[in-house]
């Protein structure tokens, strides 16, 4: 190791000051992993310009990876108990099903009721059940204009109808 501070240049510096800022706006400004792989790119730069053997690389691989360590769970702990969960950046307000938010609207009241289709459905179309026009869809089979239909599952905004013979 008495070697290895003897190799520590100027440019090592810079790529592992480098690659703390990427790792660190990486975490507070998340951009697709391009600046966390950028600053990943810039220690290991850091580690091939320093070590003169790979003993050394390792040692100092893992040294780095430490580093990181310890300011990814620095930021986790801010994130859940810190000033950043504090920050306008974390949502603390959930919308929840039952204080009235849905995301979509609610068909499951069409199950098992009965109606007849407006259009032709191959395989989707329109149907008027219990007075309602809804989108439908069948599991693939064909029903002409006017047929009565029956509603075999609701599956969110999907309604999937089959022929009945009433």
């Amino acid at each position: 190791m008495e070697g290895l501070f003897e190799t520590i240049n100027t440019v090592s510096i810079i790529l592992f000051a480098v690659g703390m800022v990427l790792i660190m706006v990486e975490l507070f400004m998340p951009g697709f992993g391009i600046f966390g792989g950028l600053g990943l790119v810039a220690l290991i730069l850091c580690i091939v310009f320093t070590a003169q053997t790979v003993t050394q690389g390792m040692i100092l691989f893992l040294i780095l990876a430490a580093i990181v360590a310890i300011i990814v769970l620095i930021f986790l702990r801010s994130f859940k108990k810190g000033k950043l969960y504090r920050s306008p950046l974390v949502l603390k307000v959930f919308e929840n099903k039952s204080e009235g938010y849905v995301s979509n609207d609610d068909y499951s009241h069409f199950a098992g009721k009965k109606g007849v289709s407006l259009t032709t459905l191959r395989p989707a179309g329109m149907a008027e059940i219990d007075g309602e026009k809804a989108d439908v869809v069948t599991d693939g089979e064909f029903i002409a204009k006017g047929e009565k239909i029956e509603v075999v599952k609701v599956s969110g905004r999907r309604i999937v109808v089959k022929q009945t013979e009433e």
